[in-house]
């Protein structure tokens, strides 16, 4: 497993490091992970992404925007991405998650996202 950071020049700096990173991987069940490969921080921006969501996974690699988010809320988006394909949630349109999917998701990622965030 691989945890990259790519370099910025500019503002908005990264919200996340390699350790918080290692922290959601260490305290999520093995098969959260699955075959993933590559954590990937990303230099793009969100706004720029045509995404609805900061965190994605695509293949092997969890692509993550972190640039001008709060730390937490990002720590919340990678939980949810990751608890994705073990709950057998599948998106209904391309990473789209409806409301009541996302919902579902948030119940099931709280107890560690509390720990991550205490």
């Amino acid at each position: 497993m691989k945890i990259v950071i790519e370099k910025i020049n500019s503002e908005p700096k990264h919200s996340i490091t390699k350790k918080d990173v290692k922290a959601v991987i260490e305290i999520v069940p093995d098969d959260w992970i699955g075959v993933a490969h590559v954590f990937s921080i990303s230099s793009q921006l969100f706004r720029n992404s045509g995404w609805d969501r900061p965190v994605i996974k695509n293949n092997t690699t969890f692509k993550i925007l972190s640039r001008g988010f709060d730390r937490n809320e990002i720590i919340k988006e990678l939980l949810i991405e990751l608890a994705i394909i073990p709950t057998k949630t599948y998106p209904s349109k391309g990473h789209s998650l409806t409301k009541s999917q996302r919902k579902k998701l948030e119940e099931l990622i709280m107890p560690y996202y509390n720990k991550l965030t205490e």
